[in-house]
């Protein structure tokens, strides 16, 4: 069968274009939400109250697999048969197009990750924080460092006396430069809502009981996992790379987050 490609029309001009969705058939109730308040949404973002890509991506999902994306045209040359098949949105904020991508990342992981024993541990953070990090976003890669700097002190407790025992400071990504270090595997993801979809930033993270020792030139099995000071380095970790990127400027304050649990 010949093929005959339409081009997409970009996004920028659908706003423009002004489509009326009225009759597209939405059968998912998110959509139904997004199409009751597409004006409210445009408001919003004409305004600068909502970031560019919101707006974006709910035009994109409201418009996923029809024309106004782009089609795919197959013609038969002997029968004249023909058929369209229209473009998906490709964004992950899709109600089909990000399970899709979903799916395809589990996969993924599921690729290369080792079939052991492993820990769901989640990262959490005081609600006095979180306004921090909604007014700069790029502030949130910090939790990822944090989570990362807990594990990694998690596997390595007896190196971490020997540092303190010759006073070197703490580096941005701890144990980064030291070679002979256990390494260890996770997977993290971030949540940036909680049950009841408020703004509630945290990390979920994947966390093997298995490391591997540079020095020993092996695997081992690591089983234990002390909860009490897991928490506690979380929250020292956290507080000092907030202090480091100019947060938290007043002593009182960072030591009651340090005190109360998160």
């Amino acid at each position: 069968m010949d093929t005959t490609y339409h081009s997409n029309i970009p996004i920028e001009t659908l706003s423009l274009l002004d489509c009326d969705v009225r009759n597209f058939n939405f059968i998912h109730p998110i959509k139904n939400i997004f199409f009751d308040n597409i004006d409210y949404i445009r408001k919003l973002d004409a305004s600068g109250k909502a970031r560019p890509c919101i707006l974006d991506n709910v035009e994109r999902s409201l418009l996923c697999h029809t024309c106004y994306l782009g089609f795919d045209q197959f013609e038969c040359p002997d029968c004249d048969n023909w058929n369209i098949i229209p473009h998906s949105c490709h964004s992950r904020f899709c109600n089909a197009c990000g399970v899709k991508y979903a799916k395809q990342l589990a996969a993924k992981a599921t690729s290369f990750c080792l079939d052991c024993p492993h820990r769901h541990i989640v990262f959490t953070i005081p609600e006095e924080l979180r306004n921090w990090f909604r007014q700069v976003r790029t502030r949130l890669n910090l939790l990822f460092v944090a989570a990362r700097n807990t594990i990694c002190i998690l596997m390595n407790r007896s190196l971490l006396k020997k540092l303190k025992t010759k006073q070197l400071r703490n580096t941005h990504y701890i144990f980064k430069d030291i070679p002979v270090r256990n390494e260890f595997g996770m997977i993290a993801t971030m949540h940036t809502f909680g049950r009841g979809l408020k703004w509630n930033p945290h990390i979920h993270c994947l966390v093997p009981e298995l490391v591997y020792s540079q020095k020993k030139n092996k695997l081992k099995m690591f089983h234990h996992f002390n909860f009490s000071r897991l928490r506690k380095t979380f929250q020292y970790q956290l507080i000092h790379l907030i202090i480091e990127s100019g947060g938290l400027s007043k002593l009182e304050e960072r030591n009651r987050l340090y005190k109360e649990p998160p």
